[in-house]
């Protein structure tokens, strides 16, 4: 892990609005669905404090286990994974850095589930309690772009990308992309939309009381999964 150069802090008003600290990340894989045996090759973490001041970042590839996947897309081959450490070597580096922040992620969901299938694999708790998903955030900032892609958003903001699919460097463009929807959501005075682990949405609960209800009443017509 090293320590980044200073990064200029947004205002005083975004950390009084949104008092949380972030771990802003990136996997590349080996494919879509770590349920079929898909894992990760590559994952980058960099650490901010509540008004988007980078702390720490840190970085590593992977090795799978396995054929390193799409070569095309992530440019990850295997002579590039000679030497790398395996996923449970690095697992408790990743609880220590998620601890105590804000998961976020562009599309943070597909980064969520691999993640938590290997650090489950690892034996070690994935230890986020909430994620921030920066697509869904420029969704309710209603933005003038034709899309809410990573490099869309950096080209609207003036944000030099790299190299897409590279976990570091879309790591260090999605920095950039999460402090410049934290000052805009701060502006128009937006809610973050914050993922809770282990809450269920609204509507799911709603299901489920209406479920014990009906049971109540007219035992037998509904499954226990209702």
């Amino acid at each position: 892990m090293t320590a980044l150069d200073p990064t200029p802090p947004l205002s005083r008003a975004v950390a009084r609005r949104y008092r949380h600290r972030y771990a802003v990340l990136d996997v590349e894989t080996t494919g879509l669905r770590p349920e079929a045996g898909d894992r990760v090759v590559q994952v980058a973490v960099t650490l901010l404090d509540a008004r988007g001041v980078v702390e720490r970042s840190w970085s590593t590839l992977v090795d799978p286990q396995r054929d390193p996947g799409p070569v095309d897309v992530h440019g990850i081959t295997r002579e590039r994974l000679v030497g790398a450490p395996r996923f449970a070597e690095v697992a408790p580096t990743v609880a220590e850095l998620l601890t105590g922040r804000v998961f976020v992620a562009h599309n943070a969901g597909f980064d969520w589930k691999f993640l938590r299938s290997e650090m489950s694999a690892a034996g070690v708790p994935l230890p986020s309690r909430q994620r921030l998903c920066t697509w869904r955030l420029a969704k309710q900032l209603d933005l003038p772009v034709e899309n809410l892609k990573l490099s869309t958003l950096a080209a609207h903001w003036g944000i030099e990308q790299v190299r897409a699919h590279d976990a570091v460097d879309d790591t260090r463009v999605l920095v950039e992309v999460l402090r410049e929807e934290l000052a805009a959501a701060q502006r128009g005075r937006v809610r973050l939309p914050l993922w809770r682990a282990g809450r269920r949405g609204v509507l799911a609960r709603l299901v489920s009381r209406w479920g014990r209800r009906v049971r109540r009443v007219l035992p037998g017509v509904l499954p226990r999964g209702a």
